[in-house]
């Protein structure tokens, strides 16, 4: 069963430029590395600099497969941390289509 994780945060205020190159750098090293590229969407409203990565999965096995070959990828862990988000800021929420 297909699942998305969403990602959703705060960038830290006046990088939002340097996330732009850092999350390019970051989906073309998921793409390299058979990682989930996500779409990258930036708030219109709410909380300024929100930005959120939505990940599609074809099971929540997949996704849990993925989720723990990063906790053994530095590079993937040092590009990620280059997107700049405020501390305590990312909020992970996980979705089924039905």
């Amino acid at each position: 069963m297909p699942v998305e994780v969403h990602v959703e945060g705060q960038v830290t205020t006046g990088k939002m430029p340097e996330f732009a190159v850092a999350v390019e750098q970051y989906k073309d090293y998921a793409k390299t590395h058979r990682y989930a590229v996500p779409r990258v969407l930036i708030g219109l409203s709410g909380e300024m600099n929100t930005v959120r990565l939505v990940y599609h999965f074809d099971t929540a096995a997949e996704y849990e497969e993925q989720e723990l070959r990063t906790l053994h990828d530095t590079e993937y862990g040092a590009i990620a941390a280059r997107m700049g988000f405020a501390d305590r800021s990312l909020q992970y929420s996980l979705f089924r289509e039905i």
